[in-house]
């Protein structure tokens, strides 16, 4: 009830026009002073006083507009404690917080103007005592520097160090998972994307949504006395992502768009070379329910551009990769990937169940990671038996990204 009254408020506070429009992005003025050249903690509230979900995705780059009587400049600031990409969601007729910090400029003073263009929002007025002439104290600096440790963040976001963890970003689930069904084995994948150009608001050009990918999967073959690798596939691909597009059906919570060309080869020689090349898009839709349950649907359609080395792989995997993953950011997800052969009979299907390590008794509540468990059945479980149909596998694993 305290929720939905502060929902209402805030639904006020922004005027009629929002109240009955659409969903606002709040910025609060600090409660406490603020001093030019220290670090300073805003408060964003998602209000979303309509009858639909309302998602807000963080920009890779924040910025905040600072104005005072002498002069105008733009800042770089972070969200604290947050992956920058990561979505949002507020459920209807309630709200959400989100804490953006930012430096100072040290030659602000007096009442200065604020404002965060890149996620929307409205400015806010407050004033800004002057920077301290004194050189701080060692105890001070090291008091300084515990706080944006202690947000996880490094406000600096020129330094090379920053650059790149802006840019690069989760792609594909990363693992590593052991089975025995036919002699011990295990399978790892790494994968990540980097954004070529990063944008400078909230509303990116298409050139702002453009990827470099890397995916590698391996079979390691851990029964044999040498501990070979029996196979890998190596995926980079370039592609368009848009997790959330402007408009959608209004019985989907969110839609989104990934579509890319892509290479795969398994970088053996001779007989056992395989390689082809494919065009893929695929919608993303999303259905978010209660508890912050999430049904994920997202059917790759693939055409072969390139299949010289395995010209009939589209029996074993046909043209339609479907993709589904249900559960919770923060809790259990279930994710399948489901392929049917153009060819009778022929198909995989493949089941990861992830659970966190920090929501079992055994681990501490700041443990990372997942507990993994997957199942593999059918034809090609790697581009080298891409025609082959394996024993049934079902692996245990710890999984760092999903």
């Amino acid at each position: 009830m305290n929720r939905l009254l502060l929902c209402c408020l805030l639904a006020a506070l922004a005027g009629p026009e929002s109240a009955r429009a659409a969903a606002e992005v709040l910025l609060v003025p600090p409660a406490a002073g603020a001093r030019a050249g220290k670090l300073l903690e805003l408060t964003v509230y998602l209000n979303n006083p309509t009858t639909e979900p309302f998602t807000l995705v963080v920009p890779d780059v924040l910025h905040a507009d600072i104005a005072s009587a002498t002069e105008q400049r733009r800042v770089n600031a972070v969200a604290a404690g947050r992956e920058t990409g990561e979505r949002r969601v507020v459920a209807p007729m309630n709200f959400a917080t989100l804490k953006v910090a930012l430096v100072l400029p040290d030659t602000l003073e007096g009442t200065v103007s604020l404002r965060l263009p890149d996620l929307g929002t409205n400015a806010v007025m407050f004033a800004v005592e002057p920077a301290l002439a004194v050189k701080a104290t060692p105890l001070a600096r090291q008091a300084a520097e515990e706080a944006v440790a202690s947000r996880g963040e490094d406000l600096d976001l020129d330094t090379d160090r920053e650059m790149i963890r802006r840019h690069i970003s989760r792609f594909e689930p990363i693992y590593f998972a052991v089975g025995a069904h036919g002699g011990t084995n295990a399978r790892f994948q790494f994968s990540f994307k980097y954004l070529l150009v990063a944008a400078n608001n909230n509303d990116p050009a298409w050139y702002n949504s453009v990827y470099l990918g890397y995916t590698q999967t391996s079979l390691w073959d851990l029964a044999s006395n040498s501990k070979p690798f029996y196979d890998s596939s190596y995926k980079p691909t370039l592609f368009f992502l848009r997790e959330s597009l402007k408009w959608h059906p209004s019985w989907l919570s969110q839609l989104g768009l990934i579509a890319g060309v892509q290479h795969e080869s398994n970088g053996k020689g001779g007989p056992d070379s395989r390689s082809l090349n494919t065009a893929y898009a695929a919608p993303v839709a999303v259905w978010t329910f209660a508890r912050d349950w999430r049904l994920v649907v997202a059917p790759r359609v693939v055409a072969y551009l390139e299949k010289q080395e395995n010209p009939d792989i589209a029996r074993y995997r046909g043209n339609v990769d479907w993709y589904l993953r249900l559960g919770t950011d923060k809790g259990v997800q279930f994710a399948a990937l489901l392929r049917k052969g153009n060819g009778g009979g022929y198909g995989s299907g493949q089941l990861d169940v992830t659970v966190p390590l920090r929501s079992l008794p055994a681990f501490s509540p700041n443990a990372g990671g997942y507990l993994q468990f997957q199942y593999f059945n059918g034809w090609g479980e790697s581009l080298l038996d891409y025609n082959r149909r394996r024993p049934d596998q079902f692996r245990l694993g710890y999984t760092i990204v999903r």
